[in-house]
């Protein structure tokens, strides 16, 4: 059996994470997520109750997808990613929606 050594964690150490943790928490999220294959859109429902309706940003490997992959995705844990595992492809909520919200500035 291989040596292992004890990690030490401490309450400030616990303390650190949890503040960590809950910023993370107050990003935006999302509830739910769905495909527009006909718009070629991603429509994001957020824990806030807004939606957005964007234009999925087209990433090599999701441009490469075929509508079928691009509509199979997942939220991660907490809403704050959207997985396509059969293109392995990520992306993090609370940047789609601070790219949304840049792009709606520089239209006014």
């Amino acid at each position: 059996m291989a040596d292992r050594k004890a990690v030490m964690v401490t309450d400030a150490m616990l303390a650190k994470a949890s503040a960590v943790g809950m910023q993370e928490l107050a990003r935006p999220r999302a509830k739910a997520v769905r495909y527009d294959a006909e718009r070629v859109r991603l429509v994001i429902d957020l824990v806030s109750g807004a939606t957005l309706d964007i234009p999925l940003p087209m990433t090599e490997r999701l441009s490469a997808a075929s509508a079928r992959e691009r509509g199979t995705m997942e939220l991660a844990p907490f809403g704050l990613g959207i997985h396509w595992p059969l293109v392995d492809e990520d992306l993090y909520v609370p940047r789609l929606v601070e790219q949304y919200t840049a792009s709606l500035q520089q239209a006014a």
